[in-house]
């Protein structure tokens, strides 16, 4: 297998003290299977929401995986270090092992992984708060999502890509984002995380309704989100969002409007039951 000649980062380098020195007669193949080990118990770790002992067993598994020339394994250790660096706020390294994963992964014919490490470049991207590249690298990655049909990943990488959007005021890209993935929720309700991602959608349009003076379109969807798509078995948060709608025309000076959302607002809540 071709070997990528892109640097590792030094800082992902695990010490050679940390790695068996002797190994069965086959030698790589056993390497081989002690990363393979490795990245998967650093996989588990990571599900489980362990995340040091994630970091620390991807860190091991990239160092077997490097010394068996395995470089899908590589990259998918990078990609493991990148979440979660992303998830422990330590942005600097997430973008470097991204950039590594990004590298060792182009030559490979394992796209999902090298999809996956432009996703968290982009990530890592809009985390440092370089919207510009984010969105560079987030659109590549939707283009080989939407290529392998990763529905779920699609989304993801389209609500992300709508707050890079956002980040640089391009608002009618970032509802474009937002429709696309509600019309995508829609069609699918069965799709793990769906309650995150409505959110995920309703957040982004708030923010639009807070920056934007599109006006009439952002508003429009915003209420079809409201009337149509939150789940009906959830009155509450139905009505906090039209509350928060209220308060945005009220930010406007937009009184009248405001009261009205107000005033569904409380219709919208069940009645109380005092005991």
């Amino acid at each position: 297998m071709r070997v990528s000649t892109a640097p590792t980062p030094a800082l992902l380098t695990v010490q050679a003290s940390q790695l068996t020195t002797t190994y069965p007669a086959d030698g790589l193949l056993s390497v081989r299977a002690i990363a393979d080990r490795k990245f998967q118990a650093a996989d588990q770790d990571y599900q489980s929401g362990q995340l040091p002992e994630a970091q620390q067993k991807f860190s091991t598994a990239l160092a077997y995986y490097t010394q068996a020339q395995e470089t899908v394994g590589m990259g998918q250790s990078l990609n493991g270090l990148s979440a979660v660096s992303l998830e422990l706020e330590n942005f600097d390294k997430a973008l470097a092992c991204s950039r590594a994963a990004v590298a060792v992964l182009e030559e490979t014919s394992a796209m999902n992984d090298y999809a996956i490490a432009l996703y968290q470049l982009g990530l890592s991207h809009r985390a440092m708060h370089q919207p510009h590249q984010a969105e560079r690298f987030l659109s590549q990655a939707l283009e080989l999502f939407e290529t392998r049909g990763d529905a779920q990943l699609d989304n993801d990488a389209l609500l992300h890509l709508g707050w890079a959007y956002a980040d640089q005021g391009k608002f009618a890209f970032a509802l474009a984002c937002c429709e696309a993935v509600l019309d995508a929720l829609m069609a699918d309700r069965t799709q793990a995380n769906f309650q995150e991602r409505l959110k995920s959608v309703l957040s982004l349009m708030l923010q639009l309704c807070g920056q934007t003076k599109m006006g009439d379109a952002v508003l429009a969807s915003f209420q079809t989100l409201l009337t149509q798509h939150l789940p009906t078995e959830s009155p509450r948060q139905v009505a906090v969002r039209i509350q928060q709608l209220g308060q945005f025309h009220e930010s406007q000076a937009q009184y009248r409007l405001a009261l009205e959302y107000y005033a569904q607002a409380l219709q919208t809540i069940p009645p109380v039951a005092i005991a």
